[in-house]
């Protein structure tokens, strides 16, 4: 067994390679799609909510398969399917190009959903939490942190694609884009454990003096899937990431459309767009350090605080400079999406059941993203405005702050209590 890592650890590259694969899967797939909804609803002869919807066809798709994912995992290794999944994904993108009609978008949609948990979710947190157990809310803040990185660089690109030639041509630049950046990341630099490479994780000589860190490192301590079910840790939690999720993506896929109808150009509203984007990179990162040096609950605060102040700017800041400075707030806030998720399952449900329990979190992300972004464009088409759900957004911030805070709190008896029973259990079986 080796006892010291080499000066220089792989990890790091897994990092890059994660990176890469959220830039293009939520990044350029995702953070850009609020470019298309006015030119495609007004082509297609649509109301923004109806056309808007087939978002929510694909959070369903994704919705109704995670908890198979995270059961397929348990016993698959990631990489092929990975890069299957990136085929199909890419291939949706590409069809959605050549949709004629609302309804054609609303089946593509489905179906990229279905078969997104093959590259992003499970895969990425999984894999990171193989590689490291010290930083490793530092490693998945730089690997989330390229979402926000691709749909800075993206947005104004695909904004002037699809005004000189048509949301159809920006369609088609995505799936290209997309293509050219996963398929070479996986096959070249992701490894799924540090074993494949005879090297241990990141902190693990440090795991013995550190309970949290043993914790951590122990695959076999943490509830298994049902009694996560039965806690009242799992409801608060789920409740939460799919609130935050709702808030997230209404504010993010409205920005365009409300800063456009109080006056401001496309241009300015997609580089108003563009910024929180950009602020979302270094936003993933501070909060990664946050969650390892601080602790959860004050992430959370600090989160959830700033996505209530965020809403609030962008319903009534709409003279200028305040979308800026709304951006700035909402690219820090905005890693509540894509950074809760990954960093905290682990920590309040351990490691015995991971990828199991994520699965069965996945839908209630899925459900909110589903409601949140149609919603909000429904509030615009029936008050001529998108105030109102703005202002249930801010609320909604503090209803998360009370979830989550519960839910790390139930956590530490509880899931103390499930891992107790658990050995017990396993040591009854070993000495049989």
């Amino acid at each position: 067994m080796q006892e010291k890592q080499s000066k220089f650890f792989y990890g790091w590259i897994v990092v890059l390679g994660c990176l890469c694969i959220q830039a293009a899967a939520v990044g350029i797939i995702g953070n850009t799609l609020s470019v298309f909804i006015v030119p495609c609803s007004t082509d297609l002869g649509v109301a923004r909510g109806t056309f808007t919807l087939y978002s929510s066809f694909g959070m369903l798709g994704g919705l109704f398969l995670s908890p198979f994912w995270g059961e397929f995992f348990k016993n698959h290794r990631f990489k092929p399917y990975m890069l299957l999944g990136c085929t199909i994904i890419g291939g949706c993108m590409y069809a959605y190009s050549l949709a004629q009609n609302v309804y054609h978008f609303y089946i593509i949609a489905a179906i990229k959903g279905i078969f997104s948990g093959m590259l992003t979710g499970v895969p990425v947190s999984r894999i990171l939490s193989n590689w490291f157990i010290e930083k490793r809310g530092l490693a998945m803040g730089i690997a989330l942190a390229g979402s926000g990185l691709a749909g800075s660089a993206m947005t104004p690109i695909v904004s002037a694609t699809v005004e000189a030639n048509g949301w159809r041509a920006g369609f088609v630049q995505l799936a290209v884009v997309f293509f050219a950046i996963t398929v070479p990341v996986i096959a070249i630099l992701i490894k799924e454990k540090p074993e494949d490479m005879g090297l241990k994780p990141l902190g693990w000589e440090n795991a013995a003096q550190n309970a949290a860190l043993a914790a951590a490192a122990d695959k076999s301590y943490g509830m298994t899937r049902a009694q996560a079910i039965k806690s009242r840790t799992y409801w608060c939690y789920v409740i939460a990431l799919s609130l935050s999720s709702a808030c997230g993506m209404g504010i993010q896929n409205n920005i365009i459309g409300h800063l456009t109808g109080n006056g401001f150009d496309a241009a300015y509203a997609a580089r108003i767009f563009s910024v929180s984007m950009l602020v979302l990179v270094p936003g993933k990162i501070v909060l990664g350090r946050v969650y390892d040096k601080v602790g959860i609950k004050f992430a959370t605060i600090y989160l959830t605080v700033g996505l209530s102040a965020s809403a609030l700017l962008l319903a009534y800041g709409t003279k200028h400079p305040m979308p800026f400075v709304f951006a700035v707030i909402f690219g820090f806030a905005n890693a509540i999406q894509t950074m809760q998720m990954p960093y905290i399952t682990g920590r309040i449900f351990g490691e015995r059941e991971y990828t199991r329990i994520y699965g069965i979190c996945q839908p209630f992300v899925s459900i909110g993203s589903a409601l949140g972004v149609p919603l909000s464009a429904t509030v615009y088409d029936l008050t001529g405005s998108y105030v109102p759900g703005f202002l249930a957004m801010a609320v909604g911030g503090m209803i998360i702050m009370v979830l989550m805070v519960s839910a790390v709190t139930f956590s530490s008896r509880e899931l103390e209590e499930f891992s107790a029973i658990n050995k017990a259990e396993d040591a009854k079986k070993a000495a049989a």
